[in-house]
């Protein structure tokens, strides 16, 4: 059985000529005529600007990077709910095409769909069927470019993976590690009668047959372009794949780091994400239904801010001044100012926290689950504090809210991690090595695996 189709969900999106417009109104990129400039075309899942979040901000500084090296077009996915899409004076494009998100297919026929193959998960699957993003792509892209940059797998295969010139794909993360890690959760969920039994051991089945279906995406993925990217070496490993290679998360510094080497009154607990993600809405589960009691216990006048993208299983926590479900914001700074410590209450997970280096940057304690913070070189208690039990996470989350010293101590040596290794230009340098090396590859020269 293929995938699902349906009718065009959206109007035609024309495209964009000459460049994108700046934050003035008027066309950012003049044409560049030197007959060896580099030609470069970018795909990205979302238009990541403003970046406020995890995987918009290393989105949009990929794009930045790429975009200075030569003549760059742009293609993007957007949420149509979006009232503008403006680029930042710091990217300049040749030419742009916007086109809303692919929409999902109606549940019962992308889950028939995905059931009945094997190699292309359920998130790839359920908006597969969405013509529109591949038909606009075919029309508007040119004949050839020296490299091609996909911000994800998923719209790789949703413009139906083209080969256009030497081609990389970020992974970005091991999707098949958290799909893993969610079915093993699965399994230890309390069920209450039969009935719930077998529903936990259906989803968790599910769960690993789309694990299995993002391993051998990936490795098609993989064998298709010049190279893939991961954020850790850990995950190079793990990944398996002889064409990955590392371009970390990194932080651009902020013009001012912040003061919290004392706790407000009353103390704040923030805790970021885009909790429409499954890894993020398993985490504020585990933190307010399995910490939070214990924590509010120690520390009662305690407030927990949960800020980015939400959903009504999330909102449903929303219990203030205790716990404020706050929502998306225009911009990270002041909710990282106003807070004391971060919390990163994550159970699955693969790559590497943004939000930590985040929190680094701007001096910010941070408790976190060993996952949260695998791959960042950390060490328990000189940069930050690990838990993985809730009460240890609770205990954890009290001490950095009564002693002054730690969180000092702490606070210097996690900045200066971060400005040694996870600074902007360390990634920076290496996204644009990458493209020129690929873009220097023989025709259909793929590394020798």
């Amino acid at each position: 059985m293929g995938l699902p189709a349906f009718r065009d969900a959206h109007p035609p999106v024309p495209e964009r000529r000459n460049g994108g417009r700046n934050g003035n109104g008027g066309w950012q990129g003049e044409p560049d005529d030197r007959d060896d400039a580099m030609r470069v075309l970018l795909v990205a899942e979302d238009f990541p600007w403003p970046s406020t979040m995890g995987g918009t901000i290393r989105l949009g500084k990929i794009i930045e990077a790429v975009s200075a090296l030569g003549e760059t077009d742009l293609f993007t996915l957007y949420d149509p709910r979006r009232a503008s899409l403006i680029l930042p004076p710091t990217v300049t494009v040749e030419r742009m095409a916007t086109v809303p998100y692919p929409v999902t297919a109606p549940a019962r026929r992308w889950r028939t769909a995905w059931m009945a193959q094997r190699g292309t998960p359920m998130e790839v699957v359920m908006r597969a069927g969405d013509p529109l993003p591949r038909r606009t792509f075919e029309s508007w892209a040119q004949d050839s470019y020296d490299v091609v940059w996909f911000g994800t797998p998923a719209t790789f295969a949703w413009v139906g993976r083209p080969r256009l010139g030497p081609t990389i794909v970020d992974l970005i993360d091991l999707e098949d590690e958290k799909a893993r890690q969610r079915a093993g959760l699965l399994r230890e969920r309390p069920a209450d009668g039969l009935a719930s039994s077998i529903r936990r051991t259906l989803a968790a089945a599910q769960t690993n047959k789309n694990a299995r279906d993002w391993r051998a995406f990936q490795r098609s993925v993989a064998d298709q372009v010049d190279r893939v990217v991961l954020c850790s070496d850990a995950d190079v490993r793990r990944s398996g794949l002889a064409n990955a290679v590392v371009v970390p998360n990194t932080y651009p510094r902020p013009a001012r780091s912040g003061d919290h080497d004392s706790v407000g009154d009353p103390p704040t607990i923030l805790l970021q994400g885009s909790f429409n993600y499954a890894p993020n809405m398993d985490a504020v589960d585990w933190l307010l239904g399995q910490v939070a009691p214990s924590l509010l216990a120690r520390v009662p006048d305690a407030q927990i801010r949960l800020v980015g993208n939400t959903v009504p299983g999330v909102r449903r926590w929303h219990r203030p001044p205790a716990v404020t479900v706050v929502g998306s914001v225009p911009e990270m700074e002041p909710e990282l100012a106003r807070a004391d410590i971060a919390v990163v209450p994550l159970r699955i997970g693969s790559g590497t926290r943004l939000k930590i280096l985040e929190s680094f940057a701007h001096r910010l304690p941070v408790v976190s689950t060993t996952l949260g913070a695998e791959g960042l070189g950390v060490r328990d208690g000189i940069h930050l504090l690990l838990a993985d039990t809730a009460e240890e996470f609770s205990a954890a989350c009290q001490r950095l809210l009564v002693d002054t010293d730690l969180r000092k101590r702490l606070v210097d040596a996690a900045e200066d991690l971060y400005l040694r290794s996870y600074e902007w230009s360390t990634a920076r340098d290496r996204v644009q090595q990458l493209v020129t090396d690929v873009a220097g590859l023989p025709p259909g020269g793929r590394p020798d695996r």
